[in-house]
């Protein structure tokens, strides 16, 4: 068995760290079963392949995120290996305002309902309010008549009979029979939203991030470059450039400006729930497909996300579909997949992580490394120099015999720098060997959760941990340990490459 190279970022909630919304509730003794039960959980699922956490901003208030936080880096700290924190904004999103019924009420098909934008009422089967973060958005200005209006990931259909602007009410026939309840998403296909990209509650997240030193932004519903600009200026004016920020795929306009997105993003997420709302479901395998290829041509990171182990929020063993679709993102080269309900609300989040760990480790045999190394040779970014040192590495890892039969000559490739963009190089090269990148800046410790392969180990002194490399090697191996006793690790220093 080798290393696995994928990445996991694995959704926080509930199921991970316990219903704990408050530090009045954290520092509350009658709850310290259950703050011990989230931190064993969290060690449990960082020893079983989750290397970035994922705080979700649509959820919760500031505090709440704080708390889990504070978990993660407890645990974190604990084991002494470098988690990542990407926070996953709420951005432009449209819900189903307050519905009176608990448990919610059931539209029926060829019903007439009316959606109030601007008038907030408790909803039911004949009329229901919609708002966004800001309370104002009138979803009249960007629907009009003919539109879709989609209902709980699409599971309601309503078409839009009459839309008045002014009063900000919305006419629709329902096409299909579903039950609706508070707070469900909705989509509108097609549609350019008049809301602003970021509201003041995103800004604030933002801020939020650039003060606790996360690694990563996810912008939700990109839909422009200049979208990704517009984070860019406030962490410029926090002073947090080194923040990366993820641009979230999820809409027909993202498709439409993908290349900009790409060039302006730091790294790129599938999100294939929302997107394969907006766009027709058959069409999510040809772009998932389409964007992991523009991102490996452009040099970055990409995710598949969303849905990938759905069945197991509820049961102990994934479909034999979605063990098809995780090997299927792998075998086309993601850097990293993600659960969300599986580890947020499930109720299997560490069988679910070892799921995610156990297909990627077997779907990484299938990958077409040679392919993949020809394609870096013409295609890097990166320059001369980089593309030079990570190709020798890479065409030195490469794997011998075929499908099953299949033999790695290395379980690990280490490498000691402090420039990014050649441990980026290297991660992009995709060897067939997890990546140690020996560092002593402490700024890149935590910044590769999401880059295929890398795994950073922090040394004081750089040019010490070279000239000890065998000692460096083993202190890595102490928290990166090899999964095969007899594999081999090749140790690159400078440009002379060395077996142990």
């Amino acid at each position: 068995m080798q290393y696995k190279k994928t990445k996991l970022i694995s959704t926080l909630g509930p199921s991970i760290c316990g219903k704990i919304w408050d530090y009045t509730m954290y520092n509350d003794p009658k709850n310290s079963s259950t703050i011990k039960n989230g931190l064993e959980i969290l060690e449990t699922l960082f020893k079983s392949g989750t290397t970035t956490v994922r705080f979700n901003f649509s959820h919760g208030n500031q505090e709440e995120q704080l708390v889990r936080y504070d978990m993660v880096k407890q645990v974190a700290k604990k084991m002494n290996i470098p988690i990542s924190l990407l926070l996953d904004t709420k951005g432009p999103e449209i819900r189903v305002y307050e519905i009176k019924e608990k448990d919610g009420v059931v539209i029926e098909t060829g019903s007439t309902v009316i959606i109030e934008s601007l008038n907030k009422v408790s909803g039911d089967s004949k009329t229901f309010s919609v708002t966004d973060v800001t309370g104002t958005y009138n979803m009249a200005k960007d629907v009009h008549v003919g539109s879709k209006i989609l209902i709980d990931d699409g599971k309601l259909i309503l078409v839009a009979t009459n839309v008045d602007v002014k009063t900000g009410k919305i006419e629709a026939i329902a096409k299909n029979t579903h039950k609706i309840s508070t707070k469900k998403r909705i989509n509108l296909p097609n549609a350019t939203y008049s809301m602003p990209f970021l509201s003041d509650k995103d800004k604030d997240d933002i801020k939020l991030a650039c003060t606790k030193k996360f690694d990563y932004i996810a912008a939700s519903f990109t839909n422009s470059a200049d979208n990704i600009r517009e984070i860019r200026a406030i962490l410029s004016k926090m002073k947090c450039p080194e923040i990366k920020v993820i641009a979230k795929i999820e809409s027909t306009d993202a498709i439409k400006n993908l290349n900009e997105i790409i060039r302006e993003s730091d790294a790129i997420m599938i999100a294939r729930g929302d997107l394969g709302v907006e766009i027709p479901y058959y069409d999510v395998p040809y772009y998932e497909k389409l964007i992991i290829r523009k991102c490996k041509k452009y040099g970055k990171p990409v995710i598949v996300a969303t849905q990938m182990l759905d069945s197991m929020e509820k049961n102990l063993i994934p479909t034999r579909a979605e063990v098809t679709d995780v090997h299927y993102a792998v075998e086309l080269g993601t850097d990293s997949t993600m659960t969300s309900g599986e580890t947020a609300n499930g109720n299997f989040p560490v069988e679910s992580t070892r799921a995610m760990t156990a297909i990627c480790c077997e779907s990484e045999k299938f990958y077409d490394y040679k392919k993949n190394l020809d394609f870096f040779k013409v295609n890097s970014i990166f320059g001369k120099e980089a593309t030079k040192f990570a190709c020798k590495i890479a065409s030195k890892c490469l794997p011998t015999g075929k499908k099953r039969d299949i033999k790695f000559p290395y379980e690990f490739v280490v490498i000691f720098s402090n420039e990014e963009k050649v441990i980026r190089a290297v991660s992009n090269a995709h060897p067939a060997a997890a990546i140690i990148a020996v560092i002593s800046d402490e700024k890149l410790y935590t910044l590769f959760g999401i880059n295929y392969g890398v795994k950073t180990w922090k040394v004081s002194d750089l040019k010490k941990a070279k000239k000890n490399y065998k000692e460096t090697v083993q202190e890595a191996l102490s928290v990166y340990p090899k999964q095969n006793p007899e594999s081999k690790i090749l140790v690159c220093i400078n440009d002379n490459f060395k077996k142990i």
